[in-house]
C-alpha cells in the first residue's frame, strides 16, 4: 500500500540522500544506526514506555527508508547492503515484537504475528529467486510498523499486534498466488 507513496517519499528525500552522500555517510551505516533504533524500540515497549517505543519504531522506520535514498543518491548501491538491510530489518522486526509480549500482549498473538511477519520476507525472497520481483500485498513494513505504532500511540496494542498478524499473513498469501500467476504465465 505505501509502496505507491514510495516514489514521491524517495523524491522527498533525495535533497537529504544526496547531502549525506557528500560528506561521505554510507548506507550501511544508517541502516546500522535505523537497526540500533529498532533495539531502542524493542527496549522501551519492554519497559512499557509504550510513547518512547513508538517514537523509536517511526525513527527505525526513517532510518530504513533514508538508507536506500543515500544508496540510490550516492550511487552506493551494492547486494551485501540490501542484504544487511533485509535481515537487521527482520532482526529488530523480532526484538520489537517479542517486546510487545513482554509488554502484555498475548504470546500466541505474539507468534501469530511473528510468523506472519517473517512469511512476508520469506515469501518474497524465495519469490524472487524464480521471478524478477514480487513487492505485491497489503501490508510491507512499512505498513505494520504504522500500525503498530498507532496502536502503542493509542494503547491498543493488543488490537494492532493481532491486526498486523492478520494483514502479514494475508500479505504472505497474496505473494504466494502472484507468485504462481507470472509462473504459469511463462509455461
Amino acid at each position: 500500500m505505501l509502496s505507491k507513496i514510495k516514489k514521491q517519499v524517495n523524491s522527498f528525500l533525495n535533497p537529504l540522500g544526496k547531502f549525506l552522500a557528500s560528506k561521505g555517510v554510507k548506507p550501511n551505516q544508517i541502516t546500522l544506526i535505523g537497526f540500533v533504533f529498532g533495539l531502542f524500540a524493542a527496549f522501551a515497549v519492554y519497559k512499557n514506555q509504550l510513547i518512547l517505543g513508538a517514537a523509536f519504531i517511526l525513527l527505525n522506520g526513517f532510518f530504513d527508508i533514508l538508507d536506500g535514498v543515500i544508496a540510490r543518491s550516492g550511487n552506493m548501491i551494492t547486494k551485501f547492503g540490501a542484504y544487511l538491510d533485509s535481515v537487521l530489518d527482520r532482526y529488530a522486526d523480532i526484538a520489537i515484537k517479542v517486546s510487545l509480549g513482554f509488554a502484555g500482549v498475548d504470546w500466541i498473538v505474539i507468534a501469530f504475528t511473528l510468523s506472519g511477519a517473517l512469511m512476508v520476507s520469506y515469501t518474497r525472497a524465495r519469490a524472487e529467486k524464480f521471478i524478477d520481483e514480487c513487492s505485491v500485498g497489503l501490508a510491507e513494513r512499512g505498513e505494520r510498523l504504522i500500525i503498530l505504532t498507532a496502536g502503542l500511540l493509542t494503547g491498543y496494542v493488543q488490537l494492532s499486534t493481532i491486526v498486523v498478524g492478520i494483514l502479514s499473513h494475508i500479505t504472505a498469501i497474496q505473494r504466494i498466488l502472484f507468485t504462481r500467476k507470472v509462473l504459469k504465465k511463462e509455461v
